[in-house]
C-alpha cells in the first residue's frame, strides 16, 4: 500500500530574493514532513533538476554503465575499505545486515579540477580528510563507449552535472531546515562550507529477486536491507515507476511511489539527534516486485568534515525522543560483529556512548561517517 507523504514546493528556497515570510512557509511544511514521516518529495519548477529532461538525461547514463557485460565491469575500480566509497559496488559489496543485497552500484563524487586536489591538501596541513580524494572512474576506453557516439566525455559530464545540481538543492535545504528547527536561517550553512567536496553520489541499479545456488551466508535476499540512513541528508531520484523504496511507518510497510520531476528526502540518524528525535530517521528498505530492475540515484549529503554541531532543539522539547529511536548508527553493522549488550531499542552500549560524543564535539562528524561505511564493506562481493 501506498502512503501520501507530502510533496513541498521549495522555490522560496532556491531564489535569493524570497521574503523571510515565504521562506518561514517552506520551513512550517518541512517541520511537519520531518516530524510526521522523516521523508517527503521536494519540487521547485524554477530549477533544472525538476525538469523531465534532467531525468532522463542521468537514467540513460546510469543504465548504460549497469548494462556494460561482466567483462567491462571486471575492469571497474572497486570500491575499498576505509570509509571512502569511490567506485563500482559489485553485487554483494555491501550490506547492512546478513541479508544479501541484490543490486549493483556505482558512487562518485566532487570532481577535482587539475592539481586542485593537491591544493586542498595544502590547505589542510599536509593531508586530505578520510572522505575526500580522486573519483574512480572506468578507463578512457570505457568511458569513450559510454559516450555513446556523444560529444567526448559526455558520460561524465552527465554525472557530474547531476551531482551539482543535487548539492546545490541539498545546500538550499538547509535555509529551511536551519528555520524549521527554530533557528536563525544561517545556522546550518556555516557547518555546510565544504559539502559537496566529501558528499557522494550513489547510482544503484537493483534486480529482480533470483535464487543464489551454493549460497549458504544469507537467510535472505533483498534489494537493500531495512535501515536509517546514518549521515545529515539523504536526496533521492527514483526515475522508475517500478515500486521497491518503503517507508517502515505506523508498524507496516508502505510504497514509497516516484513522481515525476521531484527529489526524495530522507532525514539521517546525524539530524535526528542534532533534534534530539523531534525530525524522524525514517527506517526504510528496497524491495523488488520478483519481475522488473529498477534505478535510482541518491546523493548523501554531509556536513563539513570536522563539524562539530551542537543541538539545534532544546532537549526539554523533545524528552529523549532520540534514546528511544532504532537508528543505524548506534549499531554495529559489522558482518563478523560480536554480540554486544543493547538497549531496548537495539543500540549498542558503544553506539550510545558514540551518540554522546556527537552530540558533545568531542569526535567530528566526518570521523564518525567514514567508520559507519567501513562497518558495511563486504570483502568478495560478485556479479
Amino acid at each position: 500500500m501506498a502512503i501520501n507523504i507530502p510533496k513541498i514546493d521549495i522555490s522560496p528556497l532556491l531564489d535569493s530574493h524570497s521574503s523571510a515570510q515565504d521562506k518561514q512557509r517552506v520551513a512550517t511544511d518541512l517541520l511537519d514532513a520531518f516530524t510526521r514521516y522523516g521523508v517527503f518529495y521536494i519540487t521547485s519548477p524554477s530549477h533544472p533538476l525538476f525538469q523531465t529532461a534532467s531525468s532522463e538525461a542521468i537514467l540513460d547514463a546510469t543504465k548504460s554503465l549497469f548494462a556494460l557485460d561482466n567483462a567491462h565491469k571486471d575492469t571497474f575500480p572497486l570500491i575499498q575499505p576505509g570509509g571512502f566509497t569511490r567506485g563500482y559496488v559489485p553485487i554483494g559489496g555491501e550490506s547492512g545486515s546478513k541479508t544479501r543485497e541484490l543490486k549493483e552500484g556505482f558512487s562518485y563524487g566532487y570532481e577535482w579540477g587539475p592539481g586542485a586536489l593537491d591544493q586542498q591538501k595544502a590547505r589542510q596541513g599536509g593531508r586530505l580528510n578520510g572522505l575526500q580524494g580522486p573519483n574512480a572512474w572506468p578507463s578512457e576506453e570505457v568511458l569513450r563507449e559510454l559516450d555513446n557516439n556523444k560529444t567526448p566525455g559526455a558520460f561524465k559530464e552527465a554525472l557530474n552535472g547531476f551531482y551539482n545540481h543535487v548539492c546545490d538543492v541539498a545546500s538550499a535545504l538547509l535555509t529551511g531546515i536551519s528555520l524549521a528547527a527554530g533557528q536563525p536561517e544561517s545556522t546550518l550553512a556555516q557547518y555546510c562550507g565544504q559539502s559537496n567536496t566529501i558528499s557522494f553520489m550513489r547510482l544503484f541499479h537493483y534486480f529482480p529477486y533470483v535464487s543464489t545456488p551454493g549460497d549458504t551466508q544469507h537467510s535472505a535476499t533483498i534489494g537493500s536491507s531495512a535501515h536509517t540512513d546514518w549521515g545529515f541528508l539523504t536526496l533521492i531520484l527514483s526515475p522508475c515507476k517500478t515500486v521497491g523504496l518503503q517507508l517502515y511507518y505506523e508498524g507496516e510497510w508502505h510504497d514509497v511511489p516516484s513522481v515525476d520531476n521531484t527529489l526524495i528526502v530522507n532525514g539521517g540518524d546525524f539530524l535526528s539527534l542534532l533534534t534530539g528525535g523531534k525530525f524522524i530517521s525514517p527506517l526504510h528498505r528496497v524491495v523488488s516486485n520478483g519481475e522488473q530492475e529498477r534505478y535510482s540515484m541518491c546523493c548523501f549529503y554531509y556536513p563539513d568534515y570536522d563539524a562539530r554541531i551542537p543541538r539545534l532543539v532544546p532537549e526539554s522539547e523533545t524528552r529523549g525522543q532520540a534514546a528511544k529511536a532504532s537508528y543505524s548508527l548506534l549499531r554495529d553493522q559489522r558482518d563478523s560483529a560480536s554480540p554486544s549488550p543493547s538497549s531496548p531499542s537495539g543500540a549498542t552500549a558503544d553506539g550510545q556512548e558514540l551518540a554522546r560524543k556527537l552530540l558533545s564535539g568531542e569526535i567530528n562528524f566526518g570521523d564518525y561517517i567514514v567508520d559507519k561505511w567501513t562497518q558495511v564493506y563486504r570483502k568478495g562481493g560478485s556479479y
